[in-house]
């Protein structure tokens, strides 16, 4: 009776993992424009709240190609560091998706997104705040124009422009 139940387990595990492997996962995402913003980015200073900011973000895609994970890194003139990771991918239609996580905690701010030509316009939201950001490429040059409306606050409006570090 024991050796029934041990080959019964064995067959059952058997079949499980022969399941889950036989289920292999996509392939990566194919999109030209994700494409074109692979890399590593270094922003010009701008001016943001007051303060002079420099940002690097670093463009990859990650789980077996399936999203583009962009992890941004800020230095402000007067000290503040921001940091922030975005996960984006495109859906089947041509439109993009996506989520960003930042210092500034919470639940993340989810985007949506289309694509036109060599320009995306994703807009942004979460409890704090929105955010409207087209961002424009053209070769090795990155131009995002944003618009941010927080809570009491006035509507900020900046443009930064990112270099593709070689």
């Amino acid at each position: 009776m024991k050796n029934l139940k041990l080959l019964a387990a064995f067959i059952a595990v058997f079949f499980i993992t022969a399941e889950s492997y036989s289920q292999m996962p996509p392939e990566p995402i194919k999109s030209p424009m994700i494409d074109a913003m692979l890399g590593t980015w270094v922003s010009e200073p701008y001016e943001m709240m007051g303060s002079k900011m420099t940002d690097r973000a670093v463009h990859s895609l990650v789980l077996n190609g399936q999203y583009m994970e962009i992890d941004v890194s800020s230095k402000a003139d007067n000290g503040f560091t921001y940091e922030g990771r975005i996960f984006i991918y495109p859906e089947k239609d041509g439109s993009m998706k996506g989520t960003m996580f930042d210092v500034f905690g919470g639940s993340g701010t989810n985007y949506t997104g289309t694509v036109d030509g060599n320009k995306v316009t994703m807009t942004g939201t979460n409890e704090m705040m929105s955010e409207t950001r087209e961002i424009i490429m053209d070769d090795d040059k990155m131009t995002h124009n944003v618009t941010f409306d927080i809570k009491g606050m006035p509507q900020q409006k900046v443009t930064i422009v990112y270099n593709k570090e070689k």
